[in-house]
């Protein structure tokens, strides 16, 4: 350990000089950053309600309800809701969170080049990794949190990948590491497999013992998909229970290979063509000449892992460019849930950063001191203006606690019940009487649960205004109701007799979120079992 402090603490002194701006106090304008602040005090307001896990929250959506964790990733805000228990408000959180897994990316970077190339290497491609232009739009220009995170776990999977020191040690934090990277962005799980499976062959090819390291991939996959089962399973199935995106969103946002090389920076959206765009797309100067310096290389210094790194960053280029367009078509569209092209610069900046440590180690050694200053001064020089947000703004927790939006651009997540009737009305009550006349009193209002107590002297019909999706039960006097026979516009409609009625409407694990849940919990003890045997 001692022998990696110095790239450690050098590493940590950058990535805060690269965020730096998030020291600043309160929030800041970004495109997803609100989204970011209310999934965090939602799912804070979820597990302090013992709703976990979350899935549902009944003030989303305009008081009717929204299923956001079934869907949405979690990890970003499992990381955060420790902060949030010790009292941090929700922007202070988010941002903490941003920027300790920034610094972590970093050391995983170094962690899994080091262990390729040796520490030189690792150093360099770590900071290439951290300062290169798509990180600093996605911290300060869009707020990926998700996005963002997953860049912590893409360099601990394939460091779990190394055939030559695929201990069981390795097989526990690629497991974790694949569970990590699914639950902190789905999208770009799907965005990086290419590039896993392309480093996991070439050491395969390299392997002396395949059905050794096939048996250990094996295992990883299971654990790690395991682990992850009590959310992809209800993401997975539920999904024709919800609206969904735009599956054609893609053909609106290509980019030019001119955009990749330079495009201004800006705050702004990526807008449909090119002519308008209002963000940048640059893969980075430094990262470049590294592609550069790499095709020169592997002609003489052949090496399979730099190959599949290097076929790993054409492709993503290739799938950024309209060119690929019939590749999404066929495709993409039909068997993965992708919506932007762009988000390929991941891949990219990930597999440029990777490189460097590859090239450094061909090149003879005034040449490759030479590179290195080089490409290090050419990634401060290429990001010196991107390290500041737009605007600051104070986004306070009382201003949170009011919200009752989806935290979603399109309300992807909405029920297919959803009646639109009932989104255009302001100030919707939790329930209300339709017909006849009574008193309904709100005894215990939670994320997931909602009880009242119905008197009247005459029949009544009473509206709870809470859109069904599956796992939403409903109990009448402690009766049961057939819930989906119960509804209009989407919510539900009891008629009830004169007199006091305890009305609970009470969200509950639908089959297959019970079945993800097990397996999880399966999962997490076989894991436990490896960690101890």
């Amino acid at each position: 350990m001692k022998s990696h402090l110095w790239p450690i603490i050098i590493l940590t002194a950058f990535a805060l000089i690269g965020v730096k701006a998030l020291l600043h106090a309160g929030w800041y304008t970004s495109h997803d950053g609100e989204h970011q602040l209310v999934r965090q005090y939602v799912f804070d307001r979820a597990v302090k309600a013992g709703h976990i896990p979350p899935r549902v929250d009944r003030q989303l959506f305009n008081g009717l309800g929204y299923p956001l964790f079934t869907f949405t990733y979690q990890i970003p805000f499992i990381i955060g809701e420790p902060f949030r228990l010790m009292g941090l408000s929700t922007q202070d959180t988010v941002k903490l969170v941003f920027i300790l897994t920034y610094i972590a990316s970093g050391l995983a970077m170094y962690l899994f080049i080091q262990d390729l190339w040796g520490k030189k290497a690792g150093l360099l491609a770590a900071w290439l990794y951290l300062w290169a232009p798509y990180r600093f739009s996605v911290i300060f220009v869009r707020a990926s949190l998700g996005e963002h995170v997953a860049l912590v776990f893409v360099p601990l999977v394939l460091w779990s990948l190394n055939h030559k020191r695929l201990t069981r040690k390795r097989v526990l934090v690629g497991a974790l590491s694949l569970a990590g990277l699914i639950l902190s962005h789905v999208m770009a799980t799907q965005i990086f497999l290419p590039l896993i499976g392309l480093f996991g062959l070439s050491m395969f090819f390299n392997s002396k013992n395949k059905l050794l390291l096939a048996r250990r991939y094996a295992l990883m996959a299971i654990l790690g998909l395991g682990l992850t089962s009590y959310y992809l399973l209800p993401a997975l199935t539920h999904r024709s229970d919800i609206q969904g995106l735009n599956r054609h969103f893609y053909a609106e946002h290509f980019v030019t290979l001119k955009q990749l090389v330079y495009s201004p920076w800006g705050y702004t959206f990526s807008q449909v063509g090119t002519a308008n765009d209002g963000m940048s797309f640059q893969v980075g100067l430094a990262q470049w000449l590294v592609i550069g310096l790499v095709l020169v290389v592997l002609v003489t210094n052949f090496d399979f892992s730099a190959a599949a790194l290097a076929l790993g960053f054409f492709g993503a280029i290739f799938m950024m460019l309209d060119s690929s367009s019939w590749l999404w078509n066929s495709l993409v569209k039909r068997y993965f849930v992708v919506d932007i092209p762009w988000r390929f610069l991941a891949v990219a900046i990930f597999a440029s950063a990777a490189l460097a440590g590859f090239v450094i180690t061909r090149l003879k050694s005034v040449v490759r001191i030479t590179a290195v200053v080089g490409l290090v001064i050419l990634a401060l020089y290429n990001n010196r203006n991107y390290l500041r947000v737009n605007k600051y703004i104070d986004y306070p927790d009382s201003q949170l606690a009011a919200y009752r939006g989806t935290s979603n651009s399109y309300d992807e997540y909405q029920s297919v019940f959803t009646g639109q009737a009932l989104l255009k009305r302001q100030d919707l009550p939790q329930a209300e009487v339709i017909s006849g006349s009574a008193d309904i009193t709100v005894n215990w209002a939670a994320p997931h649960q909602l009880l009242l107590t119905v008197q009247s002297q005459t029949a009544v019909v009473v509206q709870l205004n809470t859109i069904y999706f599956p796992g939403w039960t409903l109990t009448v006097d402690n009766q049961p109701q057939d819930i989906k026979s119960s509804l209009s516009e989407g919510v539900p409609r009891i008629k009830l007799e004169p007199g006091n009625h305890l009305v609970t409407l009470v969200y509950r694990q639908t089959p297959m979120m019970r079945l993800g849940n097990i397996i999880s919990l399966i999962s997490v003890a076989a894991v436990a079992a490896l960690v101890l045997i």
